[in-house]
């Protein structure tokens, strides 16, 4: 038979437990941060592409850190401009690494992606859940950790989607960098061997200053479809211009169209859009890791939910978790390295995740949603 403890003693026990959260946002407050490295485009026409992910890390890490951290330290993130360029993109990632970075986080765009994964690799440094799917920041590499199908791969279920629907006249439409170059290349490959030829297709300038002229050369095709490899920004000068010469065509895009404010501007022109999303739907509260990350953007004073936020919150969340499992003792890059592989069922709350030492893409997710005029989604 139990003994119940003395009343002194259940509350010097009670008072304890209470103080754990506090005494470990004390030692962490006095311990030296966990490095984090992340080059990010802060610069330039695509500097945009930055902002959405960048609100989801935060938001994480915040969350993290308001708990104390991980291992009694806090997480600080080293962040750097790379203006969309690979060499800058490989410098920064080569100077958080003399810093004392454990890893690198979601570098941004197929660009600078490649250029730190390229450094990441030399220096043995993990690089977690690059923010692109273009195919030489998709296929496997020794220290690179994919959250995101391919590129190739979502523009083959997009095109397995439509080509049973009857669409058959499809044309291709994309900002000119070699990323959205790829993944019209893909989809002319994808199409072909289906035996459906590429109606034709348009590179965009990146500011979008030509826009209007590329839509009225693709007006003219006639086509019943138009897929998007572009930025948002580019997409609501396009398509707006697109209508403008009369097309009427639909329009399915990969997961990057994900701005809500400059769509909404497109009014009844984006209604419909079909947009491949490589995340859960954002706003679905039954998922636990949605949960989550709602919970904690509101705490980080953000409003605004996207697929581009969730995104940047699962890459951190992923990151975070390798971080916790390395022994404390052990946290360098190597170790955080092994324990990622070691990874081969991450439940995030309704989003799985598998690595292994021979599998570096963790997800095969994807869905499409629809884009209505208020810019918001329908699932």
């Amino acid at each position: 038979m139990r003994t119940p403890l003395p009343r002194r003693a259940f509350l010097s026990a009670a008072c304890a437990l209470l103080a754990t959260p506090l005494q470990r946002l004390h030692a962490a407050e006095k311990a030296p941060p966990i490095l984090i490295g992340q080059t990010v485009v802060e610069s330039g026409p695509l500097a945009s592409l930055s902002r959405q992910p960048l609100q989801g890390v935060r938001a994480l890490i915040e969350s993290v850190n308001a708990q104390g951290g991980v291992h009694e330290r806090k997480l600080e993130i080293l962040r750097a401009d790379d203006a969309y360029d690979a060499d800058k993109a490989a410098a920064n990632v080569r100077r958080f690494a003399e810093k004392g970075a454990v890893a690198i986080l979601m570098p941004i765009g197929t660009t600078p992606s490649i250029g730190a994964l390229k450094a990441a690799n030399e220096l043995r440094i993990p690089l977690i859940g690059p923010y692109s799917g273009a195919r030489p920041v998709a296929r496997f590499s020794p220290y690179g950790f994919s959250l995101r199908i391919s590129f190739e791969d979502e523009y083959r279920r997009l095109i397995e989607h439509m080509l049973p629907l009857g669409v058959q006249r499809i044309a291709f439409v994309h900002n000119d960098n070699p990323g959205a170059r790829g993944a019209m290349e893909a989809s002319r490959e994808i199409l072909a061997q289906k035996g459906v030829p590429l109606l034709g297709s348009a590179a965009i300038r990146q500011d979008g200053s030509d826009a209007a002229e590329r839509a009225a050369e693709i007006a003219r095709l006639g086509a019943d479809a138009v897929l998007l490899c572009v930025t948002t920004e580019v997409a609501s000068r396009f398509i707006s211009g697109y209508k403008a010469a009369g097309g009427n065509s639909s329009f399915y895009s990969f997961s990057f169209l994900n701005g809500s404010v400059p769509l909404r501007d497109i009014g009844e022109g984006a209604n419909g859009v079909v947009i491949s999303q490589v995340v859960p739907f954002p706003w679905n509260s039954a998922l636990p890791v949605v949960r989550d990350y709602q919970q904690a953007m509101r705490a980080a004073g953000i409003d605004e939910l996207s697929h581009a936020s969730l995104e940047g919150y699962i890459a951190a969340k992923v990151l975070v978790e390798a971080i916790r499992r390395t022994p404390a003792k052990q946290l360098q890059p190597e170790s955080i390295k092994t324990t990622l592989e070691g990874m081969n069922r991450l439940d995030l709350g309704g989003f799985t995740l598998r690595f292994s030492k021979s599998l570096h893409a963790g997800s095969d997710f994807s869905e499409l949603n629809l884009l209505r005029p208020d810019g918001r989604f329908v699932k």
